[in-house]
């Protein structure tokens, strides 16, 4: 393995990521979520850490940004080895594979009971209702298309001088 290639690879990946998920978060949490973190009923709280309880919410304030780093290098790790067949493919193919895999893999197929999946949807108790399954969807959605966006320019060949 090439650990140079691989490093500005993960690199650029890292940064997409952990841009496009504070930015996904900053524009739905004020517009779709926040009801469900805090106020008179506030749903998540029932199963998450929120900025409700100042005590747990500082856990979440340390780890945030180390967590996102973490998850874009193993994003990165993951896509690797298709680095040489996603670079030879169009933006247009590259892009639709990279957010069918993040949304579709990564969020609606993954196997784990959150809110907006289809596991979610199958094992979560009747107070996370379809509509809280759907209201997390332009999140997800958003940040999936804008991390495939991001990631397959930066695989774009520069223009070579003549």
């Amino acid at each position: 393995m090439d650990f140079k290639r691989f490093a500005a690879f993960a690199a650029k990946v890292t940064a997409a990521h952990v841009t496009t998920y504070f930015l996904a978060g900053v524009i739905a949490y004020p517009l779709l979520t926040k009801e469900f973190y805090i106020g008179p009923n506030p749903i998540f709280a029932t199963f998450m850490r929120t900025e409700a309880d100042p005590a747990l919410w500082s856990h979440v304030v340390r780890w945030f940004l180390p967590a996102q780093i973490l998850r874009g290098v193993l994003i990165a790790g993951v896509l690797y080895p298709l680095f040489d067949t996603l670079k030879a493919w169009s933006f247009g193919r590259r892009f639709l594979m990279l957010a069918g895999l993040y949304i579709v893999l990564g969020f609606w197929a993954a196997t784990v009971a959150a809110p907006g999946t289809i596991e979610g949807m199958v094992y979560l108790r009747p107070f996370i209702t379809t509509c809280v399954h759907l209201t997390v969807q332009p999140e997800i959605v958003l940040q999936g298309l804008g991390l495939a966006a991001l990631v397959a320019g930066a695989m774009m060949e520069a223009p070579r001088k003549a």
